[in-house]
């Protein structure tokens, strides 16, 4: 029996990426095109508002090039780059502000409703909580990425450990799993769980383990090998650091 309950991937095999959703989009796919602007709306905005000196000029940029991005054009490109998927949308990003910009048609503020709902005012409460006054675009992008992929890799992880009746280990030992965050002594766990400190000690090794799992099956799903995922655990690391 394996009591790994995130553990669905086939042993050795490398799983389906996220360029799936891509290539899914270029057809139109309302589930697909969510799932690509929920994972990377923010990062991409945190870019634009770096370049824009508002809110409402970062929010068309970015709007504009997700557009750009879903035209034939745009997605004809990505098909032909491949390679790692934050990598390809931070540099197509660039070269949209940069070369098209000023020639786009602005995208109007809100035409993503219909296929996503997306809080701009949200998003910008975000940005200014973060400490971005010093920031390059792409550490603001790459911070934002970093983030947002850890935050969805534990909610992943919380909702398999919920489902699988051991939602309150995963509570009392999250903090491990967040940067920066304290860890409480095991001993005062182990009371307020009911269980041993030697058991707490194990359930703790098991969902870091699983952690890094999930992590690194959610970074493969953005590339294009198993090299390339070591690549993106170190950026991501040093996304912290910068």
């Amino acid at each position: 029996m394996n009591d790994n309950p995130t553990s669905s991937q086939a042993p050795g095999a490398f799983p389906a990426t996220r360029w799936t959703l891509v290539r899914e989009a270029a057809t139109s796919d309302p589930a697909a095109l969510t799932e690509l602007c929920k994972d990377y709306w923010f990062p991409l905005y945190c870019y634009a508002r770096r370049l824009r000196d508002n809110q409402a000029d970062a929010e068309d940029l970015t709007q504009s090039f997700f557009a750009h991005l879903l035209s034939k054009d745009g997605l004809q490109k990505a098909e032909q780059d491949r390679g790692k998927l934050r990598s390809f949308l931070i540099r197509s990003l660039q070269n949209f502000a940069i070369d098209e910009w000023r020639h786009a048609k602005r995208f109007k503020r809100g035409g993503f409703a219909q296929i996503i709902s997306i809080d701009a005012q949200e998003a910008e409460e975000r940005y200014l909580s973060e400490p971005v006054e010093k920031l390059t675009p792409e550490v603001a992008f790459d911070r934002a990425w970093a983030s947002q992929l850890l935050e969805d890799v534990l909610n992943k992880l919380s909702q398999s450990y919920h489902q699988a009746g051991k939602g309150p280990i995963f509570e009392k030992l999250r903090e491990q799993l967040v940067p920066g965050g304290t860890q409480q002594p095991y001993a005062l766990a182990a009371a307020e769980l009911g269980m041993s400190e030697p058991a707490v000690r194990i359930a703790a090794f098991k969902l870091r383990n699983r952690y890094r799992d999930l992590l690194k099956q959610t970074i493969a799903q953005t590339v294009s090998n198993e090299t390339e995922v070591e690549e993106e655990l170190a950026h991501l690391r040093a996304a912290f650091v910068n």
